[in-house]
Formats: C-alpha cells, sequence, structure tokens
C-alpha cells in the first residue's frame, strides 16, 4: 500500500476537519461492541495502517475505540466535514 498517499489524506484531513463530530457505522464485518448502523462521535485522527488507511477514535455509549475511517459516513450533507469524509471514503475504495 501506498504509504505517502495515506500521510497525504492525513495531513488534509487534519487540516479541513472540525472535531469532535457525529458519523454512522456504515460498514462493519467484525463482532465487537460497535456494529453497522451505530452512531459515534469522531474525537481524533489516531494512526495511520497500511491495511485499514487512516484510523480515528471514536466515542459511543459504550467506550472508546478505534475504527477505520473508510467505514464511517458523516452525518448530514451540510457538515462541513461531509465531503472530506466522503472523498477518502472513495479514494480508498478505488484505490
Amino acid at each position: 500500500m501506498n504509504g505517502a498517499a495515506f500521510e497525504s489524506w492525513e495531513e488534509h484531513l487534519q487540516q479541513v476537519l472540525r472535531f469532535p463530530f457525529e458519523v454512522e457505522i456504515v460498514e462493519f464485518q467484525e463482532r465487537g461492541p460497535l456494529s453497522q448502523g451505530d452512531k459515534v462521535k469522531i474525537l481524533e485522527i489516531a494512526s495511520v495502517e497500511d491495511m485499514y488507511g487512516i484510523i480515528v477514535t471514536v466515542s459511543h455509549k459504550r467506550g472508546v475505540y478505534q475504527f477505520p475511517l473508510c467505514d464511517l459516513e458523516v452525518m448530514g450533507q451540510a457538515s462541513p466535514n461531509y465531503h472530506p469524509v466522503k472523498d477518502y471514503a472513495v479514494w480508498f475504495a478505488n484505490r
């Protein structure tokens, strides 16, 4: 995987996103405390991993977790965070 591309995305998103903000889990295949359809709040960008891309820290009523940004969607298209996150998710899916 192209680490430089992920680092560029991370830098860009750090500059344009306004934390914290609400998102919905739109993709989730694993078992655990979170599931598809859950509403969570992104607190910060936590790390970048080759396999999962940008990892964010999310809070939920059941705790605080690390989650791939590409599997989240911003609540409300009017949010200034909507398009940057959507653009990243589309790029990630097509890389």
